[in-house]
């Protein structure tokens, strides 16, 4: 299957499929209800605006982003955003929260549930998850439903759907750093465990990913020891090695880090 062969599903199919995600999301008592509204307009494949004029980001996500400032497209940026724009443009919405709800630029950060053409309930960032129009990044103040989103995530790949496809967005290993994308998923063995104040770092060396603790995050949600295969996601910082060090990704919060 092509690059775009996956959208050439009947949606109707497609969104059969994906009714299941949102199946009792009002009873849940992660999320908090918000605004709603009917989708006026797809901005990218993570970002949208109501008929109300409220902009949203979809929490817990990101899309590749279009080009902007004569920067070009990221690869999968514009099927990301038609693919979104076929699943959920005139529906009717209702956004929930289950952290921050507003970012630097007034947008809501939501989970935003959909109904969808068969009158079910589509939750839009699992199906942007489990489609490959996005990866999983979650951050402290918004990482409810990290985990849920990452099996799905694992799933897209494994299936090699959307930008899983697309060479650029690789899991990288230890030794294939060199043009990661800004934001990039490493896998490697940890080769040793510490403690530092503040958050974790995750060392990238080419013998392993040497990982300090930082006493900031608490208690791990996964289990893991010198010789387990990690996979962090994150920015690769680069400037310590100008100063002799290894590049390394910061944890600020646990769903950062999954166990292989």
């Amino acid at each position: 299957m092509g690059r775009a062969g996956y959208f050439t599903i009947n949606r109707r199919i497609a969104l059969l499929g994906m009714a299941a995600l949102a199946s009792g999301c009002s009873g849940e008592a992660d999320l908090s209800e918000g605004e709603s509204g009917r989708i006026a307009r797809i901005m990218d494949g993570d970002a949208l605006a109501l008929d109300t004029g409220l902009r949203v980001r979809l929490a817990e996500i990101e899309a590749p982003a279009p080009g902007y400032n004569n920067r070009p497209d990221e690869p999968f940026a514009i099927e990301a955003r038609d693919a979104l724009e076929r699943a959920a443009l005139g529906r009717d919405a209702r956004l929930w929260y289950g952290g921050l709800s507003r970012d630097g630029y007034e947008r809501a950060i939501a989970h935003v549930i959909a109904r969808d053409e068969v009158g079910g309930d589509l939750w839009l960032n699992g199906f942007v998850a489990r489609q490959g129009i996005g990866r999983v990044r979650s951050y402290p103040d918004n990482s409810t439903r990290a985990r849920k989103l990452l099996a799905m995530e694992a799933e897209a790949r494994a299936a090699r759907r959307g930008l899983w496809a697309e060479p650029h967005w690789r899991i990288r290993t230890l030794d294939d750093l060199e043009a990661a994308p800004n934001f990039a998923i490493v896998e490697g063995e940890v080769t040793s465990l510490g403690d530092v104040p503040g958050d974790a770092e995750a060392r990238l060396t080419p013998q392993g990913i040497r990982l300090d603790i930082g006493e900031r995050l608490g208690k791990p949600d996964v289990q893991f020891a010198v010789g387990t295969r990690l996979r962090i996601r994150g920015r690769i910082d680069t400037r310590p090695v100008a100063k002799g060090g290894v590049p390394l990704i910061r944890i600020t919060h646990w769903p950062q880090v999954e166990v292989v």
